[in-house]
């Protein structure tokens, strides 16, 4: 509820343009620019019913001050005060419009008053999309997808490769380091020791090292 106040007043919009009304304050002593400031800076946290009601109380507080300051004494105007005829009907006729302004105000406060705030209704679902299964959606999907395919260099040499190649080096040399071994790159070196690992479990080789990551030294047993 929104709270106005002033040096004669404290209380609400309705209870002040009411004071104003039965002229226990007097029109012209409101402070207008005042009283409508602190109405709108407490306005946001009013609801939708309570804020059509505040503006036309606040244009009322406005039209009594406005003819409280338009009151004059009646004079007959003379030649020299033809300005009177000109200003007096234009003043009058803005106080008109705002009357009108504030009677239509409060008709359609009254009118919203009877208007309840509802969610609005869910959209219409389209007939024409039938429900379809996953399996169907995805194979409707799946001409669109990007194909991941995964090509495998076919294997060329394994440990049996590696292990003939070995053995046919060393037939004649019987002895022979490592380094010498003729492979070619990194991946035939780690296929053929793997290869002499299994050659020395079955007893085909003899693997010889003077000292920890030092050379090694391949030697082919005679009766192999």
């Amino acid at each position: 509820m929104i709270t106005l106040h002033f040096e004669q007043f404290s209380g609400t919009p309705r209870e002040l343009a009411e004071q104003v009304r039965k002229g226990r304050i007097a029109a012209k002593d409101l402070p207008v620019l005042a009283l409508t400031e602190q109405a709108l800076a407490q306005v946001q946290a009013l609801g939708l019913a309570e804020r059509s009601e505040l503006l036309p109380i606040l244009a009322e507080l406005v039209l009594f001050k406005l003819r409280a300051f338009a009151r004059r004494p009646e004079v007959v105007p003379t030649e020299d005060e033809d300005y009177l005829e000109e200003s007096d009907p234009a003043f009058l006729e803005t106080l008109v419009a705002l009357e009108e302004a504030i009677a239509f105000l409060e008709q359609r406060s009254r009118e919203r008053a009877r208007v309840l705030p509802v969610p609005p209704p869910p959209l219409p679902k389209d007939r024409r999309l039938r429900p379809m299964p996953l399996q169907l959606l995805v194979r409707a999907v799946e001409p669109f997808a990007r194909r991941a395919e995964l090509h495998l260099e076919p294997e060329t040499f394994g440990l049996k490769e590696a292990w003939d190649r070995i053995k046919g080096f060393l037939w004649g040399l019987r002895r022979a380091l490592f380094g010498q071994l003729p492979l070619r790159g990194w991946k035939e070196q780690t296929v053929a020791f793997a290869a002499l690992l299994e050659a020395k479990k079955q007893g085909q080789v003899e693997l010889h090292q003077q000292e920890n990551f030092g050379a090694l030294e391949v030697e082919l047993k005679a009766d192999h």
